[in-house]
């Protein structure tokens, strides 16, 4: 169900890790996704709606390749800033789900963009909207992280895919276990020719194998 807390992999065993990919399809997402099923690895990754939605072929086969596909809204609105702009959040879901639920068996799973959810004052609950329109019974969320790098502040300096490794790697190694937040596109069409996170991982990957990491399933990272 879609919970007012949040939902991460705080419980997973230490170095243990789940990989998740947001604001895609990008670029190179179909290269990332074939690389990580080479490597046994299960990732899930959040699309954009209307960047997904001519890309049914490459998320059928990401699914083949065992990973998992979430809702990450149509447009990549903060959810909490749009509810109070009189914006339609159900919308906003509804129409990223309408592309991936003919691809992705349920549970569904969401991630609100920038970790968007709840506020406080003036008061805000997210969950509560989706719930009352009973259109998203089967979803799982709110879907967050435990380890963040800001991959995408890398791209957007033009810095190298080293100096990215090193801080992910630091990060990992500094929270010791969780769901990891990357990027493989961009809201911002600008900014997607730029992204390197497929790069990235390439080399995430074995670094975090030779220092004794596992790497996990979102379904085992958020089991309760």
């Amino acid at each position: 169900m879609l919970c007012d807390q949040d939902l991460n992999g705080g419980h997973l065993p230490q170095r243990t890790v789940a990989l998740t990919f947001d604001d895609g399809p990008g670029p190179h997402t179909r290269e990332l996704a074939r690389f990580l099923y080479e490597n046994c690895i299960q990732a899930t990754f959040f699309v954009i709606g209307r960047v997904a939605a001519d890309q049914s072929v490459l998320l059928r086969k990401m699914i083949d390749w065992g990973h998992r596909i979430g809702n990450h809204t149509w447009s990549h609105p903060g959810l909490v800033d749009l509810a109070l702009a009189g914006g339609n959040v159900v919308a906003e879901v509804a129409r990223a789900d309408d592309v991936i639920r003919r691809i992705a068996a349920p549970p569904m799973l969401l991630r609100p963009p920038y970790g968007s959810w709840r506020s406080d004052a003036p008061p805000v609950n997210v969950a509560r909207l989706l719930r009352d329109s009973r259109r998203f019974d089967d979803y799982i969320g709110p879907v967050m992280w435990d380890i963040v790098g800001e991959d995408w502040t890398y791209w957007e300096r033009g810095s190298s895919v080293e100096q990215c490794l090193l801080r992910h790697v630091a990060e990992i190694e500094r929270i010791g276990r969780g769901i990891v937040l990357l990027h493989d596109s961009s809201e911002d069409p600008r900014l997607m020719p730029g992204n390197r996170t497929m790069e990235m991982a390439e080399l995430l990957v074995p670094v975090l194998r030779s220092r004794g990491f596992c790497f996990a399933t979102l379904d085992e990272a958020i089991e309760q």
